[in-house]
């Protein structure tokens, strides 16, 4: 496990590298928002099993979120899809895995194939915020005033540009291999979670069947 840096259009940012550099690799496009903090052990734990199947895969921090010393508030739409392509041309054409809202953004990456965990609508994850600030605001506990020309939701802090493009942003149709897989099962998604901690049965199945797919895109 290692970072390195990479070259996105509004300036260098991270991403949490594993396995061989040589052989299949692939980039791994996390969930947005509170979903990204609830499932990054198990990402991780992903990460780490295809790296054993010999994958090497790149987890990117996206501007604004992560590492990045970007502010969320100053981050548009297509800040986000920049990033992705940018980190994808890093890894000279990866296959890409994308969970929940991150398969709101593989499409605009130049990939070898591309493999999707429950793809959620940019509707339902802004729900999500809209609902978690319902229950701050009704416990007595309101959200700060936000400065002007900034939505704040659940304690993250957008431009309206990006609160509206995503409200109305689905999971593309890109060209060439795609694979969707649904959550199934068993347990409750790691999404939804209290604690963010790694589900290794779900992070084995899945790397499981990831490998599998890249197997069969590069027969």
């Amino acid at each position: 496990m290692r970072y390195e840096r990479y070259d996105a259009p509004s300036g260098a940012e991270w991403m949490l590298v594993h396995g061989p550099a040589d052989g299949p690799r692939a980039l791994i496009l996390a969930p947005l928002f509170g979903e990204a903090n609830g499932t990054r052990a198990t990402i991780v734990a992903l990460a780490r099993r295809l790296a054993d199947a010999g994958i090497g895969s790149a987890i990117p921090d996206l501007p604004g979120t992560g590492e990045s010393r970007r502010p969320l508030a100053d981050i548009g739409w297509e800040d986000w899809r920049e990033a992705a392509a940018a980190a994808g041309r890093q890894l000279e054409t990866p296959h890409v895995i994308a969970l929940r809202g991150g398969a709101l953004l593989d499409d605009a990456v130049a990939a070898k194939s591309r493999w999707r965990f429950a793809p959620a609508p940019g509707a339902t994850l802004l729900r999500q915020l809209e609902r978690a600030q319902l229950v701050t605001d009704r416990e007595g506990a309101p959200a700060q005033p936000a400065a002007s020309g900034v939505i704040e939701l659940a304690g993250y802090r957008m431009s309206p540009s990006l609160c509206a493009t995503m409200r109305g942003a689905t999971p593309g149709t890109p060209d060439g291999p795609l694979r969707g897989l649904p959550f199934e099962g068993p347990g409750l998604a790691p999404w939804r979670r209290a604690e963010p901690t790694a589900d290794p049965d779900l992070a084995a199945r899945l790397a499981a069947d990831i490998a599998e797919w890249i197997r069969t895109c590069a027969a």
